[in-house]
């Protein structure tokens, strides 16, 4: 089974401020530390709350 080259592929969402020694954001609906920096505006979401919002819109209609 062969499956695609990721090596160039990038770890994280572009602008979620991946520098190590910047502070995480919490997650707005649970408070568990998310990929995001706190530097990044509007609504940051775990990667959980984040599959949990994608499945309610994909299914409301």
């Amino acid at each position: 089974m062969t499956y695609c080259d990721t090596s160039g592929a990038p770890s994280a969402p572009a602008g979620t401020g991946t520098s190590p020694d910047e502070p995480r954001a919490d997650c707005v609906q649970c408070g568990e530390a998310t990929e995001y920096a706190e530097s990044v505006p509007g609504v940051v979401l775990c990667p959980a709350c984040e599959w949990l919002e994608a499945q309610r819109t994909a299914c409301s209609g």
